[in-house]
């Protein structure tokens, strides 16, 4: 008899653990459509609030927030070990629920991640240009043609430098079903954060005009009214924020508080918002000591430039680097004129995205530009182009931090191997990457512009370290 029970029993049992976990599955997703974190923290058990302060789960949750949308449905998926899954529906996307509660139903752990995309395979052949005819152009079709296959991908210009010799190569199209292949000379690409390396420049530029120092702390080009930046007092500096060791996060917390759009998520944090950052930001790191990649950091030092200068950053790019370099296709924002020649952008599900608009951070990852730009700026970072910038462009690639797994310049990520040390950086946007890097001793660069959110460093790398 009782063999026959504990069946039953344990049906019984699964049900009112199930029934449990529902309702705050239900209560979970009525407390996130709120819109305030705090309704959600509520319901976490003490355990989960010790791990977790309610300022770091709110921010989390208004950046989780502004990459959903509104919560629309909740449904068991499965029981696991330690608790229960759920698909959790969204307006924009769909994520998978993990939950696990304790005897007073509340919540010990609870996470989110993507459901899995589905990947595909696009049914023909992809055009390029690329003539097959040397070994180069072998070794780029075998590198790109992977990437450019996949179903979500859409167009990709690339170059690669050879000492005098410069080989372009398109791929895919410039928006789909448009059937043109990127131009290198029109097609313009957001580059994302290899914008970085342009603001590094400036103060590159800056520093030997003897108009500002690495060493100067970054309270002296901000207002009086904001606090010291400075840990056991030592200060924050221009030289901590262009290589990533300020100790600033990688985004203020503030960034997805009051009127978000989730296709241009930064466009709505002015200087104000900064300041309201900065005011309340207290470090806690000795600045110098340690690497935390920042947009943040480099969204300030571009502030910091423009402050310096009396001028927009977007007027400081195209007036001490464009012009200098011979960069007529390089912008921040712009001209009406050129915008049909953006490149249509794609994301990670190859959904069309808008181009971004960064702000006051516009300093970490604000540049559009073509492959013919691209490529006439890293041959100066080569020297194979006569300008005067080249002093800045030297000092900009000297090394400023090293630890065991980073090495940086000003700006610029530093690979360093027996055969070679190259410089690089990538950048990405909603729906872009961008790779560029060089190997100085070598003489030898690569550019990779790309329309679509899928990495193309792997590609850009594999190419300066063959």
């Amino acid at each position: 008899m009782l063999g026959c029970c504990l069946p039953a029993a344990a049906r019984a049992q699964a049900q009112q653990l199930r029934a449990r976990y529902d309702a705050v599955s239900q209560r979970l997703l009525a407390a996130f459509n709120t819109g305030d974190p705090l309704n959600l923290y509520a319901l976490t058990a003490p355990a989960y609030q010790a791990r977790m302060s309610a300022a770091a789960f709110a921010a989390g949750t208004r950046k989780f927030y502004v990459q959903t949308g509104a919560w629309e449905t909740v449904q068991f998926r499965e029981a696991q070990a330690e608790g229960l899954t759920y698909t959790a529906r969204f307006e924009r996307e769909t994520e998978i629920l993990f939950l696990q509660l304790d005897e007073q139903d509340r919540i010990v752990r609870f996470h989110f991640k993507p459901e899995p995309v589905v990947r595909t395979t696009k049914a023909g052949r992809v055009p390029t240009d690329n003539p097959l005819a040397t070994g180069t152009d072998s070794l780029v079709e075998r590198l790109v043609r992977p990437y450019i296959q996949q179903g979500h991908t859409a167009g990709l210009a690339l170059a690669v430098i050879e000492r005098g010799t410069v080989r372009c190569y398109s791929y895919g199209e410039v928006q789909r079903g448009s059937g043109r292949l990127p131009d290198p000379r029109t097609t313009i690409f957001e580059i994302g954060s290899v914008t970085k390396t342009f603001t590094a420049l400036l103060l590159a530029r800056q520093v030997l005009r003897g108009q500002m120092r690495l060493p100067d702390p970054v309270n002296r080009y901000l207002p009086d009214s904001l606090p010291t930046l400075a840990y056991q007092g030592s200060p924050i500096t221009l030289l901590t924020l262009a290589n990533h060791t300020s100790g600033l996060p990688r985004l203020p917390a503030n960034i997805y508080q009051g009127s978000v759009d989730p296709a241009d998520p930064y466009r709505h944090y002015g200087p104000d918002s900064l300041y309201r950052f900065l005011m309340r930001y207290r470090p806690a790191e000795r600045p110098g000591s340690q690497f935390a990649y920042s947009n943040l950091g480099a969204g300030l030092l571009g502030h910091l430039l423009a402050r310096q200068a009396h001028r927009s950053f977007a007027q400081l790019v195209r007036r001490r680097l464009c012009r200098p370099l011979d960069l007529p296709d390089t912008w921040l924002e712009l001209p009406d004129a050129a915008r049909p020649r953006l490149a249509q952008g794609y994301d990670e599900k190859g959904a069309p995205t808008a181009a971004w608009h960064l702000a006051a951070l516009q300093g970490s990852g604000a540049v559009k530009s073509t492959l013919r730009d691209m490529v006439r700026y890293t041959r100066a970072q080569l020297g194979q182009v006569r300008t005067p910038l080249a002093r800045a462009i030297e000092l900009s690639h000297q090394e400023t931090f090293r630890s065991p797994d980073h090495a940086m310049a000003l700006g610029w990520r530093m690979a360093r191997q027996p055969a070679r040390t190259y410089w690089h950086h990538s950048g990405g946007t909603g729906g872009a990457r961008s790779f560029v890097g060089f190997d100085v001793q070598h003489q030898r660069g690569v550019v990779v512009l790309a329309n679509a959110a899928e990495d193309v460093t792997a590609i850009g790398q594999a190419l300066l370290e063959r």
